[in-house]
C-alpha cells in the first residue's frame, strides 16, 4: 500500500491534493494499492470526496479511523425531526439555521449544510447568558462526530469525539498560553484496543496513527509525505519499519530565482537536515529541481526521482479533439489560485495592452483566493478600464469544458513546481503563454511549436502580450499549436506515469 500524506481535503483544494487525486486515480487504473491519508477532522469530509469523485476506499481519515468510521453502509441525511431534542422545546425555522427556544429563553441554534435543505450540520447551545457553551457536529453521512466546548470568554476548552454508535473515542483538552490564545495541552484516545493513549500535541497523535496504518497494512508500506509542514516529521519520527519518500509540491528554496544558493524553504528544512539519511528517496516534478535540488542538497545516497504531478488519463487522451475554429474566439483563461506569487495582476496589465489591438479580448479566471487578494484584483481590472473583460469565475471542478472553449491559456507565475492546470489545458488543445520561471513551463512548453515561453526580464508585460496578440492574430499558427498541445497527453500519458511510479513501487515487492 502506497499512502500519500495531507492535511486536508477541503471543497477548495491546491495542487497538493489535485496531485494526490491525479495519483489515485493513475493507481486504480493501473491496480495498485494506494489511499489518501488525511490529518484533520473534517465533517464535510465524506461530502467532498463525493465532489472530488473518490470513494471510501481512496482516503483514510486520522478521526474517521479512531472513530470507525472508515465506512457508513448506509449513510443518513440528518433533518431536525432526527435529533430527539426535548418534546417542549420550540423550534423557529428557518433557511440556514432553525433557532430552539425553552419558553422565552434561546437554548440553541440548529445550522444546516450549506447547498442543502435542512441537513444538520451543527448545534450551538447556549448558557443562561447567551454564551456559546458547547457547539455538536455532526459529519455529513448523519451521526453526531463531535461535541466541543467552550468557556466563558469563548475559548474551546474541550472536544470529545464519538463513533457513529456514539461511543466515546477521543478526548483533546486545552489551556491558554501565555498569550491568551487556547493551546492543546492533552490529547487522548480512549479505551483504543482496549487501552488509553495521552499525546502531548497532534503530531504525535499522527505519528502514532501512522503506525498503526502501518502495522493494519503488514507493515513495510511506503508513506509519501505531500504537504511538508504537516507530515514530513510525524512520517520520519514513525517507529515501525517503513519506506519513506519526501516530495515537494513548492520549490525547495526561499528564493525561487536562486535555488541552489538560497536557504531552503523552513518545511524542508528538518528533513534536508541531519535526518536525510532516513528517507528512502525525494520526489520531485521536473529534472530542472532534481539537478538543482541535488547540486544543493549534495548527497548522493539518497536518490531524487521524478515523477510528474499530473497524468493525462487514457479517458482525456481518447477524447475528439476540438477543432480550433469551433472554439470562442479570443478567450484567455487562467486556472489557479488567485494570489499575489501567481502574479494574476500582470495578466491583467497584459490583457490591458492586447485589448488596445484585439477590443474583444477576455480572460476568465477560474480559481479562488482571499478576499482582499480578488478584491485588489478587481479593483486593477476597473482601473485599467479592463473590468468588463475579466471574468472571475471561482472555483470549478470539472474544468473540461472550459478547456475545450477557450483558445489560450496564461500564466504569469514567477515560480513553481509543476503547473498542473498547464498541462491539463494543452491535453485540450490549448496552447499556453507563459513565463520561463523556476519550474516546469519550459519541459511542458515547446516555444513556437506549442505555445510560447516568455523570459523573466519581461517586466513591463510587453513580449506576454505581443505573444498572446500574435497568436489571436494568426488563427493558422493559433491551430497548428492547438494540434501540437494535444501531444502533452501523450508525454503525460499513464503509461509514462507508470514508468516513472517503477522505482519506488519495487520497494514494495
Amino acid at each position: 500500500m502506497i499512502y500519500f500524506l495531507n492535511e486536508y481535503l477541503m471543497g477548495l483544494n491546491s495542487g497538493v491534493e489535485y496531485t494526490e487525486i491525479s495519483r489515485i486515480h493513475l493507481f486504480n487504473n493501473n491496480h495498485v494499492d494506494a489511499k489518501i491519508v488525511t490529518r484533520d477532522y473534517n465533517q464535510e469530509l465524506h461530502r467532498n470526496m463525493d465532489t472530488l469523485g473518490l470513494a471510501d476506499a481512496d482516503v483514510v481519515n486520522m478521526f474517521d479511523f479512531f472513530q470507525n468510521a472508515e465506512h457508513i453502509e448506509k449513510p443518513k441525511t440528518l433533518k431536525t425531526v432526527d435529533l430527539n431534542l426535548p418534546k417542549d422545546y420550540e423550534i423557529d425555522q428557518g433557511a440556514d439555521f432553525s433557532r430552539v427556544y425553552d419558553g422565552d429563553r434561546v437554548v440553541g441554534d440548529i445550522y444546516f449544510a450549506s447547498g442543502t435543505f435542512g441537513q444538520v450540520s451543527h448545534i450551538n447551545y447556549y448558557d443562561a447568558y447567551g454564551h456559546t457553551a458547547k457547539t455538536e457536529f455532526y459529519d455529513w453521512r448523519g451521526f453526531k462526530s463531535m461535541d466541543k466546548y467552550f468557556g466563558p470568554t469563548g475559548n474551546a476548552v474541550a472536544e470529545f469525539m464519538f463513533t457513529p454508535e456514539g461511543k466515546r473515542v477521543y478526548e483533546s483538552y486545552y489551556m491558554n498560553d501565555a498569550n491568551g490564545n487556547p493551546v492543546n495541552s492533552l490529547l487522548k484516545l480512549i479505551d483504543y484496543k482496549g487501552e488509553d493513549y495521552n499525546f502531548d500535541n497532534l503530531d504525535e497523535l499522527f505519528t502514532f496513527f501512522l503506525d498503526e496504518l502501518n502495522r493494519r497494512s503488514g507493515s513495510h508500506q511506503t508513506f509519501i509525505a505531500d504537504r511538508p509542514a504537516q507530515t514530513n516529521l510525524p512520517m520520519l519520527n514513525m517507529v515501525t519499519l517503513a519506506h519513506k519518500y519526501v516530495s515537494l509540491p513548492i520549490v525547495h528554496a526561499v528564493n525561487p530565482q536562486e535555488p541552489v544558493r538560497s536557504a531552503f524553504d523552513p518545511s524542508y528544512e528538518p528533513v534536508f537536515g541531519a535526518r536525510i539519511g532516513e528517507l528512502d528517496g525525494i520526489i520531485v516534478m521536473t529534472e530542472a529541481q532534481k539537478k538543482d535540488l541535488a547540486q544543493k542538497l549534495n548527497h548522493t545516497q539518497t536518490p531524487i526521482y521524478v515523477i510528474p504531478g499530473t497524468t493525462v488519463l487514457n479517458a482525456t487522451r481518447n477524447e475528439a479533439h476540438v477543432a480550433h475554429r469551433s472554439r470562442v474566439a479570443d478567450r484567455l483563461l487562467y486556472v489557479g489560485r488567485l494570489s499575489s506569487e501567481k502574479r494574476i495582476d500582470r495578466l491583467i496589465r497584459s490583457l490591458a495592452i492586447v485589448s488596445n489591438k484585439i477590443p474583444n479580448v477576455t480572460l476568465d479566471l477560474y480559481g479562488y483566493g482571499s478576499p482582499q487578494d480578488v478584491d485588489g484584483l478587481k479593483k486593477l481590472a476597473q482601473d485599467l478600464k479592463v473590468d468588463k473583460q475579466v471574468n472571475f469565475r471561482g472555483f470549478v471542478y470539472d474544468l473540461s469544458p472550459v478547456y475545450n472553449q477557450a483558445e489560450l491559456f496564461v500564466s504569469a507565475s514567477g515560480s513553481d513546481a509543476m503547473p498542473l492546470a498547464m498541462i491539463e489545458a494543452m491535453s485540450h488543445g490549448l496552447p499556453a503563454v507563459a513565463i520561463n520561471s523556476n519550474y516546469g513551463p519550459s519541459e511542458i512548453i515547446k516555444d513556437k511549436e506549442n505555445g510560447r515561453l516568455i523570459e523573466e526580464d519581461d517586466v513591463d508585460e510587453f513580449l506576454f502580450s505581443r505573444a498572446i496578440i500574435d497568436l489571436l492574430s494568426d488563427p493558422d499558427v493559433l491551430e497548428k499549436y492547438s494540434e501540437k498541445a494535444y501531444e502533452i497527453g501523450d508525454r503525460y500519458s499513464e503509461e509514462n506515469a507508470m514508468k516513472s511510479w517503477q522505482s519506488v513501487l519495487k520497494n514494495q515487492e
